[in-house]
Formats: structure tokens, sequence, C-alpha cells
């Protein structure tokens, strides 16, 4: 019987947040630019050596569609070192908070942006990551957009190690399909 009523009282708790992020719209600005990531990717990146790994190229494909009005899903393959693996991440207008979010899972790590901000075609977002271990990092990615929004000519994530922010990965990436 707990069980049961906890899980009404969690549903019932749901509802109202769910009912009013369907209903929530995002502003016009951020929407078109949310329109741009719509469709296939192809990217690659170098990651720079760290103590947690030897420095490598990876290559990949993301599919980006929108899933509600306010929110996108991004599917990827990704190769580094001979070995294919899967990610997804989901990025919008959080519309409670009016602000940017994100979310991403990949090779056992997660993490959730908590704060974004758009400067022109530019997003910047800051994020606390878990490592598969249970570690916890601190890093941002700064993505700049070309004014059509099919390429990304240079990107760069980087991370926070007592008090200073350092490089830990840069890419480009172009839209390959809609």
């Amino acid at each position: 019987m707990k069980l049961s009523t906890g899980f009404t009282i969690l549903v019932l708790t749901l509802i109202p947040s769910a009912q009013v992020l369907a209903q929530a719209s995002i502003p016009e600005d951020v929407r078109t630019k949310m329109m741009g990531y719509i469709g296939t990717w192809s990217y690659e990146e170098q990651v720079k050596e760290t103590p947690m790994g030897p420095e490598k190229t990876i290559t990949g494909t993301w599919e980006a569609r929108w899933i509600y009005d306010w929110l996108i899903e991004w599917r990827g393959t990704s190769t580094a070192d001979g070995v294919t693996s899967s990610s997804i991440k989901y990025e919008g207008y959080d519309p409670i908070t009016q602000g940017y979010t994100y979310w991403f899972g990949s090779g056992g790590s997660r993490g959730i942006a908590y704060d974004g901000e758009w400067n022109g075609n530019t997003i910047q977002l800051e994020f606390v990551a878990f490592s598969p271990d249970g570690r916890r990092s601190r890093g941002r990615c700064i993505w700049p957009y070309s004014a059509d929004f099919t390429a990304l000519p240079s990107y760069r994530c980087e991370k926070l190690t007592d008090g200073r922010w350092w490089v830990f990965r840069t890419g480009t990436a172009s839209k390959t399909g809609s």
C-alpha cells in the first residue's frame, strides 16, 4: 500500500509540472537559434591528454530533433581508438526558470548544465560532470555557430582545476543533413 500511495503522490506531483511545460513557449529569438540545431551533424574532436587518458581524436555524428516545444534530443555515435560508442543529450529552454539548459550522458559519464547563455550565435554552457567512478568536475563549453547555423568552425570545452580553466577538447562540426 505504501508503494502505490507513494507512486500516486509522485504522479500527482508531476502532472502539474508536465502541464506547465507542455503549455510553455520559448522566446522567439531562442527558438530561431535552436531551430538551427535540427538535423544531422558530423564532427571531429581532439581530446587533450589528461590524468584520465591519452590524447585522442574522436569522429562522429549527431542527429538533433525536437521532442517537445522547448527541448531537443541529440543522439550520437562516435569512434575513438577504433571503439564506437553511442550517447544522448538533451538541451533546450527551461520555461520555468526561463533559462537555457543541457543534460548529457556518454560512456558512463553524465552531466547537467547550470548556466547557459547566448551571445549572438555563440552559446556558452557551464556544467557539472560526473564520471563513471563518481568523480565530479566543473566545466564549460563554448560553441560559436556560423551565421546560418550550418557549422561550428571551432569550439572548445574547458575544465576548472585549482581555480584555473584549461582546454580539454576542441573540435569542428558541420551540418550534413536536415
